[in-house]
C-alpha cells in the first residue's frame, strides 16, 4: 500500500532534495529528466537492503571505467611533458642549435603555460561536463606534441612547450576530482596511488622508446621528431577514447544500472564532501584563504616541484655526467621509474599499515633527501654508487599520492576544493618553472648548486607535511573526533548532509584525515 504526500510534503522534499543534491540539481549538463532519477537514486536507497557483495560488484565495475582511464592519462600527461628529457638524449639540442640556458628555458615555459591556464582550467572544470573538458584538452595538448616535430629554433620550441603546458594543466586537477567523486576516502589512497605510479612507468616506457629510437636505422625524420609524433598520435587517439568512456559522477554514470548507481552514490556519503555543484560559492573561497593547509599545501608543492622541475628535465644530462654513453643512459633512465612504481606500492602499504598519510610521505622526502646527498658526496669514480644515489631520489614522487589524496578526503565544498586545487596547481607550476632554473649552464657538468637546492626542497617538503598532518590532528581533538565512530554513532549521522554541498568546516561531524 502506498501513502500519497501532500503538495506542501512534496514541495519539502524537493527543496530538500534540491539543497543537498548539487550534482543532479544545479549542474547545466544533466538533463532535467536524468536530474530527478539521481534525486531519487540519493533518497529511495534503503542502506540496510545494500549487501557486502552489492558493494563490492559496484566497486569492481567502477574501478574497471575510471581506474584505467585514470591511469593511462597520467601515463600519458609524465611521458608527453618529460618528452623534452628524451628528445635531448636524441639530438634535439644539436639539430636546433640550443645554447646556454635555452634549454633550461624550455624545461620551465612548459610551466609558464601550465601556471597560466591553472585558473582557467578551475573554472572550466567545474561549469562544464568535466569528462569532455579532458578530452578536449588532451586532443589539443597531443596538437601541441606533435607541433614539436616541425620546429627547428628556440623560440619554435618555446611557443610548442608553452601550449603544452597550458593544455597538460588540466588533468591533475582533474584526476583529484574524480577520484574524490567515484571512491571513499579510504579507497582514495590506494586509487591516487595506483594512478600515479604510472608516473614510475612512463618513465619506463619513455627510456623503452628512446633507445628504440637510437638503435633502429636512420631515416628522413630525425629520431625526436619521430618520437614526438609517436607520442602526439597516441594521445590524439586516447583523447576520443576519454570523450566517449569517461562518466561524469556515480549519479550518472550510464555502465551501472539504477540500483547499481544508487548504491554508488551511497557508498561515498561518508565522505562528507557532498558530490558536485557547478554553482560558485564566495563564502567557500572565503574560508578557503582563511584556512591555514591552503598555504601549507602550497609550500609542499613548491618546494618539492623545484626539485622535481630538474631532475625530470635533466635527469639524462646527470645519467650521462656519471659518465654513461646515450644509448646505456636511456636503458639506466628506466632504473628511477621502476623504483618508482616499487615505493608508491609500499608507501600505499605504509599507510594502510600506520593509518596515515604523514608517516610514508615524510618518510620517502627524507629518502630523497638521502639520495641527493649521494650524488654530491660520494666520490665521481664509483659513479654506480651516484647513480643509485640518483634512483633513491626518485622515491619523492611517492609522498604525492598522499596529499593529493590527502586534499580530496580532507576538503568539502565544491568551490573551496577547486580553489585548493588551483592553489596547488599554481605551487607546482612556480616549483616546475623555477627548478630547471637552478641547472645553471656554468655549473656543468656536476650541477653541485641544483643538487644543493633539490636536497633542502625536500627536507623543507618533509617539514610542510608534518604541519599538516599536526593541524589535523589538533583539529580532530578540538572537535572530539578523534576516535572513530561506533556503527551506532555514524548511522545517526544526518544522510542529508552528507551529500550537500557544506564545506569541512560547516559540518560538524567532518574528521580529519592524517
Amino acid at each position: 500500500m502506498q501513502i500519497s504526500k501532500s503538495p506542501s510534503v512534496e514541495a519539502a522534499d524537493d527543496a530538500k532534495l534540491d539543497a543537498y543534491v548539487g550534482e543532479v540539481s544545479s549542474t547545466p549538463y544533466v538533463s532535467s529528466a536524468d536530474g530527478e532519477n539521481a534525486k531519487a537514486q540519493a533518497l529511495d536507497i534503503d542502506a540496510s537492503t545494500i549487501t557486502p557483495e552489492e558493494l563490492k560488484q559496484v566497486l569492481r565495475k567502477i574501478d574497471l571505467v575510471i581506474m584505467p582511464l585514470l591511469c593511462v592519462a597520467v601515463l600519458l600527461q609524465f611521458l608527453d611533458k618529460t618528452s623534452l628529457n628524451y628528445a635531448s638524449l636524441l639530438g634535439l639540442k644539436k639539430d636546433t642549435n640550443l645554447k646556454g640556458q635555452e634549454y633550461s628555458w624550455l624545461g620551465s615555459f612548459f610551466y609558464v603555460g601550465y601556471l597560466v591556464a591553472t585558473p582557467i582550467h578551475g573554472f572550466f572544470l567545474q561549469k562544464m561536463r568535466l569528462p569532455r573538458y579532458v578530452a578536449i584538452c588532451i586532443v589539443l595538448w597531443a596538437i601541441s606534441l606533435g607541433a614539436h616535430a616541425a620546429c627547428k629554433n628556440y623560440g619554435q620550441l618555446l611557443a610548442a612547450r608553452f601550449f603544452l603546458g597550458v593544455f597538460e594543466g588540466s588533468l591533475t586537477t582533474a584526476n583529484i576530482l574524480l577520484t574524490g567523486r567515484f571512491y571513499t576516502q579510504q579507497e582514495q589512497v590506494t586509487r591516487t596511488s595506483i594512478w600515479f605510479a604510472n608516473n614510475g612507468w612512463a618513465q619506463i616506457l619513455g627510456g623503452g622508446i628512446s633507445y628504440a629510437l637510437q638503435v633502429q636505422k636512420p631515416s628522413k625524420l630525425k629520431v625526436w621528431q619521430q618520437m614526438y609524433l609517436i607520442l602526439a598520435g597516441v594521445a590524439l587517439a586516447f583523447g576520443i577514447v576519454v570523450w566517449f568512456f569517461m562518466p561524469d559522477s556515480p549519479a550518472t554514470i550510464r555502465y551501472l544500472n539504477e540500483r547499481e548507481r544508487q548504491v554508488a552514490v551511497h557508498r561515498i556519503k561518508q565522505n562528507k564532501s557532498g558530490i558536485h555543484d557547478s554553482k560558485w560559492k564566495w563564502d567557500q573561497l572565503k574560508e578557503a584563504v582563511l584556512d591555514p593547509r591552503i598555504y601549507l599545501f602550497f609550500l609542499v608543492v613548491f618546494t618539492a616541484n623545484v626539485a622535481n622541475g630538474g631532475v625530470s628535465n635533466f635527469g639524462s644530462e646527470i645519467i650521462k655526467q656519471f659518465g654513461y654513453n646515450s644509448k646505456t643512459t636511456a636503458l639506466l633512465g628506466m632504473a628511477p621509474g621502476a623504483l618508482e612504481v616499487v615505493a608508491v606500492y609500499f608507501g600505499a602499504w605504509l599507510a594502510f599499515a600506520t593509518g596515515t598519510r604523514v608517516i610514508p610521505g615524510v618518510l620517502m622526502y627524507m629518502l630523497a633527501v638521502v639520495g641527493g646527498t649521494m650524488m654530491i658526496a660520494i666520490p665521481a669514480h664509483a659513479k654506480a654508487a651516484r647513480f643509485t644515489g640518483y634512483v633513491i631520489v626518485y622515491c619523492y614522487p611517492v609522498a604525492s599520492p598522499f596529499f593529493y589524496s590527502w586534499l580530496s578526503s580532507s576538503v568539502s565544498g565544491t568551490s573551496k576544493r577547486i580553489v585548493f586545487n588551483t592553489v596547488l596547481q599554481v605551487g607546482y607550476s612556480v616549483g616546475n618553472l623555477v627548478g630547471p632554473q637552478t641547472y645553471r649552464a656554468k655549473d656543468a657538468p656536476d650541477y653541485v648548486p641544483a643538487k644543493i637546492t633539490l636536497i633542502a626542497m625536500f627536507g623543507a617538503a618533509a617539514v610542510c607535511l608534518t604541519a599538516i598532518g599536526s593541524v589535523h590532528y589538533l583539529w580532530n581533538k578540538q572537535n572530539g573526533l578523534l576516535a572513530k565512530p561506533t556503527e551506532a554513532e555514524a548511522g545517526a549521522q544526518d544522510d542529508h548532509e552528507d551529500l550537500t554541498d557544506l564545506t569541512d568546516k560547516q559540518r560538524t561531524t567532518f574528521r580529519y584525515p592524517y
